[in-house]
């Protein structure tokens, strides 16, 4: 058997593939490494937002750097409830993300980036890229993000989508931090709501957001909404410079957990490991990818190649029960509770927890207690709960259910439901 030419290979080079870089960066600088990106450049084009009271100590050594934008507080709006939450957050934009992966290793021969490469074939210790080439490393990682038939991995789910219009201003912004939720605008179309990230007092992220039953988005649409939203709060003098969108599928059924490598694209007789949304290292219920992926980088990094795999089925196992925990609140907020009261669902979180366990919550290391505070209270209006029953039937019997409540029922009888 031929030596690899490789330690690391990392497939995609988008946020997760970024992260184990600048992790191996610093705890195996002498690694030699390739990642392989099918476009021209590392990182896509996005925003991530993460609280970093929620890095361990040990990432912070070596992620500290590339933070972009930080605000010692942000916000909630729901109907007339608002909170001030006394947590720091921070954002990191994916070209300067991009910009300082590539700066870390600049004078490093051992680390290689190959963009305009597509990889066809991937397996254990070898991939195949489009132009017939095999490559062959110690630990092939596949970390590639969600495309446009992630929603295909799940037998169930509802979908996080939004578009964002990055613009600037001629006067300054009216809020001085991030409100991650203003439901001011219509809601049509599932819970919907406007986040917005000042980076400048007249330099400003605005995303029309909303958990939907269905995928479908139209651009001009939200531009619409974000329009009146800026009109509402007296912003009138503005023009786009960047846009972002993306449609998030938000899992009911149980496929793809963490550390579930099912779905990877690999070779006939061995498995890659899957980093990043193929592997399941993101948060079902918001979309947050950064904390599970920062934990994933640093697990591979400080082991070896060849013990990397326990280490991550040791990391999988930790975060396990609790990526089951937050797939039931996607059923109850997609199957049990209709479009139109979806707020109550999101002020009571934020009115019964303490701004530790928001915090903790979205950086998936929630405790029971905080899952217990979560779900235990009264209820919102507006249940459906046959609709709910019947999301706990297989898919197709789920999709019959749907125009057949009675039929549902008796299913449901006969699994003893």
């Amino acid at each position: 058997m031929r030596p690899s030419q490789f330690d690391y290979i990392l497939v995609g080079g988008g946020l997760q593939s970024g992260l184990i870089v600048l992790a191996l960066k610093h705890y195996q600088p002498q690694s030699k490494v390739l990642v392989v990106e099918r476009f021209e450049r590392l990182g896509g084009n996005h925003t991530w937002s993460f609280h970093p009271k929620d890095v361990s100590a040990t990432a912070s050594a070596w992620l500290e750097s590339i933070v972009e934008y930080r605000w010692p507080s942000y916000q909630v709006r729901l109907k007339r409830f608002e909170k001030k939450i006394d947590v720091a957050y921070a954002s990191i934009s994916s070209e300067h993300f991009a910009s300082m992966v590539m700066r870390s290793i600049e004078s490093e021969e051992a680390f290689v980036v190959r963009t305009n490469t597509e990889v066809t074939e991937i397996a254990k210790n070898e991939i195949t890229t489009s132009k017939g080439e095999k490559v062959s490393g110690r630990l092939v990682l596949d970390c590639r993000g969600p495309g446009p038939s992630s929603a295909s991995l799940y037998s169930m789910c509802g979908y996080q989508k939004f578009w964002g219009f990055e613009i600037v201003l001629k006067s300054d912004w009216p809020f001085d931090g991030p409100i991650v939720m203003d439901d001011r605008v219509d809601q049509s179309d599932g819970f919907r709501f406007i986040y917005s990230l000042p980076f400048e007092r007249r330099r400003v992220l605005v995303e029309d957001t909303r958990f939907s039953n269905e995928s479908a988005i139209d651009r001009d649409e939200c531009l619409a909404k974000v329009r009146m939203y800026l009109a509402a709060i007296g912003v009138d003098d503005w023009s786009i410079v960047r846009e972002e969108h993306g449609i998030l599928p938000m899992p009911i059924s149980s496929e793809l957990f963490p550390g579930s490598n099912g779905q990877c694209k690999t070779g006939e007789n061995s498995q890659a490991l899957c980093g990043g949304y193929v592997g399941g290292w993101f948060h079902a219920a918001t979309g947050y990818s950064f904390p599970l992926a920062i934990a994933f980088a640093e697990t591979v990094a400080s082991s070896t190649p060849e013990s990397a795999e326990s280490e991550l089925a040791k990391l999988a196992q930790m975060h396990r029960s609790r990526a089951r925990f937050v797939r039931f609140l996607n059923r109850l907020l997609f199957r049990l509770v209709k479009p139109s009261t979806r707020y109550q669902i999101f002020r009571r979180f934020y009115d019964v927890l303490s701004n530790d366990s928001i915090a903790r919550f979205y950086s998936h290391r929630f405790t029971w207690r905080d899952a217990f505070r979560i779900v235990v209270g009264w209820p919102p209006s507006g249940l459906q709960p046959i609709r709910f029953m019947g999301s706990f039937l297989p898919a197709a019997a789920h999709a019959s259910a749907r125009s057949n409540p009675k039929s549902a029922t008796n299913s449901l009888k006969e699994m003893g439901i």
